[in-house]
């Protein structure tokens, strides 16, 4: 029974969790790791930084939600082809979706950069606020598209029966942004470009 595919197995309380599981620790420690972020932040650079990370937090959760969507979707349809025993159908369609991330990153970033200036510019925002902005999101921005990937393998290791793998490694990449926080931050003196430039390994 053990050796059962994933897609073969009843749907049982057991088998919903250990689906469930690993996604719920995943999005809890992601909350840890933004605490962390915004102390180092905080203490290191100031609260006029702090400020700046929050005010561009609606464009990042922008790309996260965007991202989020396409992972989850994404994942379902492969799913329901590898439950209907269409693996080619399925090879066919992660390949699609994964061209669809990059082109959608591709254009996050564009419209990113196009549009940063004009909407710090229209928030009446102090001259080193405005700066902190546009410094971490033009860092930030930088990564749209192996954020995008990223959100799209962590769902689609879960989807794979590799849920352990995919909570090891989100949970690697919080140590690391931790770490990263501190030698960038903390000891190379990067300011908020350091601070965005660690958000990749999460």
């Amino acid at each position: 029974m053990e050796n059962q595919n994933a897609y073969d197995k009843p749907v049982t309380l057991r088998n919903i969790l250990k689906f469930a599981v690993p996604t719920i620790a995943m999005s809890v420690f992601m909350s840890f790791y933004t605490m962390v972020d915004g102390l180092f932040v905080s203490n290191l650079i100031g609260t006029s930084a702090l400020s700046a990370i929050n005010l561009t937090a609606p464009v990042i959760q922008a790309v996260t939600a965007i991202s989020t969507m396409l992972a989850t979707g994404g994942s379902a349809v492969i799913m329901k082809k590898m439950g209907e025993q269409k693996p080619k159908e399925a090879k066919e369609d992660f390949t699609f979706l994964i061209l669809v991330n990059v082109a959608v990153g591709l254009v996050m970033t564009i419209l990113g950069y196009s549009l940063m200036e004009t909407i710090f510019g229209s928030m009446g925002l102090s001259p080193e606020v405005a700066d902190y902005c546009t410094s971490y999101l033009s860092r930030y921005l930088l990564f749209t598209i192996p954020i995008l990937l990223m959100n799209n393998f962590t769902l689609y290791m879960i989807a794979s029966e590799k849920a352990t793998l995919s909570l090891i490694c989100s949970v690697s990449g919080g140590v690391l942004n931790i770490v990263l926080d501190y030698v960038f931050i903390g000891l190379l003196d990067m300011g908020i470009s350091g601070a965005a430039i660690d958000m990749l390994p999460l």
